[in-house]
C-alpha cells in the first residue's frame, strides 16, 4: 500500500473537464510508455476509508485497462470496491469511475468508460523520480538512510529504514528536519524541510516534506543589484532535471553575469528552491550554447498560484571564455557600443594611442626600441583569447572612441592600464569603459577559475582626473582592507648616484640573499604598521606565496615568460630592503609596468648608494634591460634627497568589497557626467 497526494473519491472532485475514451487509452499507453504507475482507489463498502494502490498498466486496445500490481492490496480486499482510478500526467491528470472491475491477487482488468474527467490542475503533478535518489534526513544528530519515491516543487516523498524498532520514533514531526538527497554525480539538495504527514510501514517511514525556504542564497545578499538584461528573441535555459533526468527548456526572463531567471508553468513544476543543476545550457540562439552548472536560488510564485512561478538560478561553475561571452553580451544589451575582449584592429588602436596622446613623446622615445615586441603582444593577446589579459573599448561606427585595458600581473591581482578617450562632447566616453571593466570583474570574481581578488591601478598624481577618482574610492570605502592607496617614488631606470658603492666596497657585514619566508612576514609587519592596506596580499607578498609558480605556469603556456624573482638586503641580521624583479619579455605594458623594478625598503638609513649598486647587480645577473624602479615609501626617496623622475600611486581594490565599489562608482559617474 502506497500513500500519495490523492485521498478524496474521484467522484467527488470539483473544477473538473471531460476526456474521452481515446485520450484516456492514449494517457495510458503513455504511461506505459514511460514505464510509470497509476493509482488505484479503493473505497470500503461500510466505513468508506480509502486506500490507494499503485499498478503498473499495460498496452491498451482502446477500450480495456489491464495493470498489474506494484503495491500491497488492502487486508480483506473483499470488503472493499474500486471507487476510481487517476491516471497521472501534467498538464493535468486524468481519472474515471470503475463500474465492473475483475480483480485477483496480480492485476486488474476493466474497460474504460466513454468519458473520464481531467482533474484540476496541479493536483497529482507529482514526478517519479530516477531509481537511486539517496535520501538522507537529519534531525538533532540522528541519521535516517533511505530514498526519494515522488516529489513536486513544493514537497517531498522520502521513503526510510530504521535499524530498531523503537528508532522509528526518534523523528519529532513538529520540528524542522534536514534533508540532503544524493545521485552518482554528487549531492543535488541540501535543505530544511517542515514534515507535512508521515506514514508507518512496516520496516520503513514515510515522509511528506515541504521545503521550509524558497529563497536559498548562495552568495551574501546584496544591495547593489547588477545589470539584468531582457533579450528578445528570448534565450532558454535547457538542463537535465536531475532528480526526474528529463530533459527541460524553459524560457529565460532575465539574465545577468551571475545568473538567469526562469518562469514555469504551474502544472509543470520541477525546480525547487535550493538544487543543484550539474549540467544546464544557456541557449541564446541557434548553434549558440554556453554550458555551465548552478543552483535554484529562489522561488516566487504569484498570490494564485495559477500565474506559474520565477525561479532564479545562479551561475556555481562556467568557463572562462563562455562567461566572458555571456558577459561581452550583457554589456553589449546595455550599450550597443560596449565591447568586451573583441578583436580588435591592431592598426586602428595604435593610431587610437597616438591621436589621444597616451603615448607622449617621451614615452614612445623608451618604447622605440622594442616597439617589435609591444607589436607582436597587442597581436596575440587583442586577437587571440587569453587568460591574462582583458580589453575594453568603446567604439562608435567601427571607430574606438575609448579604451581600457587590464593584465593578470600576479597570481589574483589585475592591474588596469592604457585608460583613454578620445576629445568629445560626450564626457562620459572615459567613463563607459570604467564601468565595463567594474562590471566585468564584480561578475567574474565570483566565477572565474582564476583568482580574481584585487584589481590594482598606477598613476601619476599630478593627472587630474585619476587623482580624483582613485582618491574618492579610498576616501568613500573607508577601510584600508577594502581600497588603500601607497605612494612610490619612480625612476625611468636604475639611477646613477654620485656616491656609487663598487662590489668591491661593500662592508662585510651587509650582504644579499633569497629572500624567506621570515623575510617577507617582518616586510608585511613594516608595511602593517605604516599603511595597512591591500598591497602585501596583493602583490603576492604573503609569506605562503615563497616558490609558487602558478602565474608564470599560465604565461609559459601562452609562449611568454614571466618569472619572478625575490632579494633580500640585511645587515647582519636586520632586514633593510626586499628587492622584487621580473624577468619579462610580454610588452604588455606601456607603461613597463611587466618589467618594473620593487623596492621595499624597511631601513631608514640603507644607503641610496649601496641599494642602486644591488639592485643594479641583480639587473645584470638576470638580464634586465634598464629596467624601471619604484621604491616604497615614497618618504626614502625624499629623506635622502634622490632625483625622482615621477612619483606614482598606486591604488588597490579588495573585488570582495566590489559591491561597496560598484555603489561608489554609479555615485560618482552620475556626478561627474554630462552624458551617460
Amino acid at each position: 500500500m502506497t500513500m500519495v497526494a490523492a485521498s478524496e473519491n474521484v467522484s467527488r472532485q470539483e473544477n473538473t473537464r471531460p476526456v474521452s475514451q481515446r485520450q484516456l487509452a492514449d494517457r495510458v499507453n503513455r504511461l506505459n510508455f514511460l514505464e510509470e504507475l497509476i493509482l488505484v482507489q479503493f473505497s470500503h463498502l461500510k466505513y468508506g476509508q480509502m486506500v490507494t494502490v499503485t499498478a503498473a498498466p499495460l498496452p491498451c486496445d482502446g477500450t480495456a485497462l489491464e495493470a498489474s500490481w506494484r503495491s500491497e492490496l488492502p487486508e480483506n480486499c473483499s470488503q472493499y470496491v474500486i471507487s476510481g482510478i487517476i491516471l497521472p500526467g501534467t498538464p493535468r491528470a486524468f481519472a474515471f469511475a470503475v463500474e465492473d472491475a475483475r480483480i485477483t491477487a496480480d492485476g486488474l482488468v476493466c474497460q474504460l468508460p466513454k468519458k473520464g474527467q481531467a482533474l484540476p490542475k496541479r493536483q497529482y503533478s507529482r514526478m517519479r523520480p530516477l531509481a537511486g535518489i539517496k535520501a538522507t534526513l537529519f534531525q538533532h544528530g540522528i541519521c535516517f538512510q533511505g530514498v526519494l519515491t515522488d516529489f513536486s516543487a513544493h514537497a517531498l516523498c522520502v521513503e526510510v529504514g530504521f535499524d530498531t524498532p523503537n528508532s522509528r520514533y526518534w523523528i519529532m514531526p513538529d520540528q524542522v528536519v534536514h534533508l540532503s538527497l544524493q545521485s552518482d554525480k554528487g549531492v543535488i539538495y541540501s535543505g530544511e524541510m517542515m514534515v507535512i504527514r508521515s506514514e508507518n510501514g512496516a520496516d520503513t517511514l514515510l515522509f511528506v516534506l515541504a521545503p521550509v525556504n524558497t529563497n536559498t542564497p548562495r552568495f551574501p545578499t546584496k544591495k547593489y543589484r547588477g545589470h539584468r538584461a531582457c533579450l528578445l528573441p528570448e534565450p532558454s535555459l535547457a538542463f537535465r532535471h536531475p532528480l526526474t533526468g528529463r530533459y527541460l527548456e524553459l524560457n529565460v526572463a532575465d539574465l545577468s553575469g551571475l545568473g538567469v531567471c526562469v518562469e514555469e508553468a504551474p502544472e509543470r513544476s520541477m525546480l525547487i528552491a535550493g538544487m543543484i543543476l550539474p549540467e544546464m545550457c544557456i541557449k541564446l540562439g541557434a548553434g549558440f550554447e554556453i554550458p555551465c552548472r548552478g543552483q535554484v536560488v529562489y522561488r516566487n510564485e504569484s498570490e494564485d498560484g495559477a500565474g506559474g512561478a520565477r525561479c532564479g538560478l545562479t551561475l556555481l561553475d562556467i568557463e572562462i571564455q563562455d562567461h566572458l561571452l555571456l558577459l561581452s553580451l550583457l554589456q553589449r544589451a546595455r550599450n550597443r557600443h560596449s565591447y568586451l575582449n573583441p578583436s580588435v584592429d591592431i592598426e586602428s588602436l595604435w593610431e587610437f594611442f597616438f591621436e589621444t596622446g597616451f603615448i607622449y613623446p617621451s614615452k614612445y622615445l623608451l618604447l622605440a626600441k622594442r616597439k617589435a615586441g609591444f607589436q607582436e603582444t597587442f597581436r596575440k593577446t587583442y586577437l587571440e583569447q587569453t587568460p591574462i589579459a582583458r580589453h575594453f573599448t568603446f567604439q562608435v561606427e567601427g571607430q574606438i572612441e575609448a579604451h581600457l585595458s587590464a593584465i593578470r600581473l600576479y597570481e589574483q591581482t589585475w592591474f588596469q592600464q592604457h585608460h583613454a578617450a578620445r576629445r568629445s562632447g560626450k564626457h562620459a566616453i572615459g567613463f563607459e569603459v570604467i564601468q565595463q571593466l567594474a562590471e566585468y570583474f564584480y561578475n567574474a570574481c565570483f566565477l572565474s577559475r582564476d583568482k580574481i581578488g584585487y584589481v590594482a591601478g598606477v598613476y601619476r598624481p599630478e593627472n587630474r582626473f585619476p587623482r580624483k577618482y582613485y582618491r574618492a574610492i579610498v576616501s568613500q570605502l573607508k577601510n584600508k582592507k577594502a581600497a588603500s592607496l601607497d605612494a612610490f617614488a619612480y625612476f625611468k631606470t636604475i639611477p646613477e648616484i654620485a656616491d656609487q658603492w663598487a662590489w668591491a666596497k661593500v662592508p662585510p657585514d651587509w650582504h644579499v640573499a633569497r629572500t624567506t619566508r621570515g623575510d617577507l612576514d617582518e616586510l608585511a609587519g613594516f608595511y602593517e604598521q605604516i599603511s595597512g592596506g591591500c598591497m602585501i596580499d596583493a602583490l603576492d607578498l604573503q609569506s605562503k606565496m615563497i616558490g609558487r609558480t602558478v602565474l608564470e605556469k599560465e604565461y609559459r603556456n601562452l609562449g611568454m615568460i614571466r618569472r619572478r624573482h625575490l632579494y633580500s638586503i640585511k645587515r647582519g641580521r636586520e632586514l633593510m630592503a626586499v628587492v622584487e624583479l621580473h624577468q619579462s619579455d610580454t610588452g604588455l605594458s606601456l607603461s613597463r609596468m611587466d618589467r618594473v623594478i620593487f623596492c621595499f625598503v624597511l631601513g631608514e638609513d640603507l644607503p641610496p648608494g649601496l641599494l642602486t649598486t644591488l639592485v643594479r647587480g641583480f639587473a645584470d645577473k638576470l638580464g634586465l634591460d634598464h629596467p624601471p624602479m619604484m621604491v616604497y615609501p615614497r618618504d626614502y626617496a625624499d629623506r635622502h634627497e634622490l632625483e625622482v623622475d615621477k612619483t606614482y600611486e598606486m591604488m588597490i581594490l579588495n573585488v570582495y568589497h566590489g559591491e561597496e565599489y560598484m555603489q561608489f562608482l554609479d555615485d560618482f559617474i552620475a556626478a561627474h557626467s554630462s552624458v551617460r
